[in-house]
């Protein structure tokens, strides 16, 4: 009778570490991936908004200039000058993108994160009802911890992907400002010559 109540008592002490080492895996994976949110969010400042904005300009008005230089057909411009001409217009579309997302992505972010942290104290807490009073059990948590880690997730990527918009557009108007300015010159000196021959 002893061994079966030892028995009893070892077996319900089990299932009580288990329970708890699987809610504590579960408040990590939460925790984890709403502090990595909030690093990318720091990284996302690297470039920073200014840089990318001056970039984004640069990109704009000089798309604008080769536009109105080969509006009117009196200037050709050969294949590899082109190229030039189409690394600006994609610079300018890397940057736009990025521009637009960096707008509402902290407001995405800044919920996911809050949404990861509250779910991670209601299991740790062992709280029996959410907010909404709705009952929090196993099958509560496994719904909303696989809703919530998607969304979060998502966020990350976005996050993710806007920095890279970023940096590479700004290596292309690195890379690309001094051939930029140099074709225009060439551009605008063709244009002078194919005026005058017209005149």
């Amino acid at each position: 009778m002893v061994k079966l109540h030892l028995a009893s008592a070892f077996g319900g002490l089990l299932l009580l570490s288990n329970c708890s080492t699987y809610g504590e895996s579960r408040v990590e994976e939460l925790t984890a991936l709403a502090d990595s949110l909030q690093w990318q969010q720091r990284l996302l400042e690297n470039p920073s908004n200014a840089r990318a904005a001056e970039a984004a300009t640069w990109a704009e008005n000089n798309l604008r200039e080769f536009e109105l230089l080969l509006d009117d057909g009196n200037v050709v411009v050969s294949k590899e000058e082109g190229r030039i001409i189409s690394d600006v217009s994609r610079a300018r579309r890397l940057l736009k993108d990025q521009g637009s997302r960096r707008t509402s992505l902290p407001k995405s972010a800044a919920r996911a994160i809050g949404q990861l942290q509250g779910l991670a104290q209601a299991i740790a807490s062992g709280a029996g009802k959410d907010a909404a009073g709705s009952p929090i059990d196993s099958a509560y948590i496994a719904r909303e911890m696989k809703m919530e880690l998607a969304i979060g997730r998502d966020v990350m990527r976005a996050l993710e992907e806007t920095q890279q918009l970023a940096e590479r557009g700004i290596a292309i108007w690195q890379e690309t400002a001094s051939r930029c300015d140099s074709l225009q010159t060439v551009c605008r000196s063709r244009l002078a010559k194919a005026i005058i021959e017209g005149e």
